[in-house]
């Protein structure tokens, strides 16, 4: 953490505008809670990735809220394109405005430098491909694939630098840390699967108990009992020698399908409950 930041200090030195990369499935706990010290009066543009997998009604929500509080914001879905020539509109606007603010001090105009942050896995290196308009940054599915910073180039005059994810030092209090790696945004091996899979179960039986036993052809009975995760493993085959069920497996197989949007679109916190933890 402390090298990790000392970076971010020495590439702010020559960056005009920060993309601060949040997930839109966890809007405030997805942020740095810190950044808006560490940047100080450098302007900040916070894009929310993976709105596919959001509900789309609290996104809206979620970008008013955060313009009502004076931080331009955008959803972008970097798979797909949606919501980019809006991100690009801002950038533009912003690089015409530093270029005039050059010419009128009688300097030499240079391309806007763009720096993205995000802590690991919020679809920054996806994005930064998408701006980029190539595959320049490496990309994976795995918490902290960027390894160190990176510039790349875009159309229109404009830098981009890529860093390496960052985590605040309370990332593992209890509810948050689970909900990141509910989400694929906590180091995988740090959080018990079957405790993320617990929180992801309790909160679809409050939200959606009828995609349970739609996907998974749980009962009514069961949904009231207190292992459904044994009542998955066991209608997925997942055994173990001695015919007992593997409820690790299990729980990893529940928490990629709640990723992926297989169990249906959730935003995890709401606006009206800013920066606390997710809520069903």
């Amino acid at each position: 953490m402390p090298a990790g930041l000392k970076t971010l200090r020495q590439f702010l030195k020559v960056v005009d505008i920060v993309l601060e990369v949040a997930d839109a499935r966890l809007p405030a706990s997805s942020r740095y809670p810190d950044l808006g010290t560490i940047l100080g009066g450098r302007s900040r543009l916070l894009v929310l990735t993976r709105p596919d997998l959001a509900d789309p009604e609290a996104t809206a929500r979620w970008l008013e809220a955060f313009q009502a509080g004076g931080t331009p914001a955008v959803a972008v879905n970097a798979r797909t394109g949606e919501g980019m020539r809006l991100l690009r509109r801002e950038l533009a606007d912003t690089a015409k405005k530093k270029k005039e603010k050059l010419v009128l001090k009688g300097l030499r105009a240079r391309p806007l430098r763009i720096m993205v942050l995000g802590i690991p896995n919020v679809g920054k290196s996806s994005l930064l491909n998408r701006l980029a308009g190539r595959s320049g940054a490496r990309t994976g599915d795995r918490p902290g694939i960027t390894r160190g910073p990176q510039w790349l180039r875009m159309e229109g005059e404009m830098e981009l630098l890529d860093t390496p994810g960052v985590l605040w030092p309370h990332w593992h209090e209890a509810g948050t840390a689970l909900w990141l790696g509910a989400i694929g945004c906590a180091p995988e091996g740090i959080l018990p699967v079957t405790d993320i899979a617990e929180l992801v179960l309790q909160f679809l039986l409050a939200r959606s108990p009828e995609i349970l036993r739609a996907r998974y052809g749980i009962t009514g009975e069961e949904t009231g009992g207190s292992d459904l995760l044994t009542a998955i493993g066991r209608r997925r085959g997942f055994l173990l020698p001695g015919g007992i069920i593997d409820r690790e497996k299990t729980a990893l197989a529940l928490i990629n399908e709640f990723r992926e949007g297989h169990l249906g679109r959730y935003t995890l916190e709401l606006p009206d409950k800013f920066l606390t933890s997710p809520v069903p």
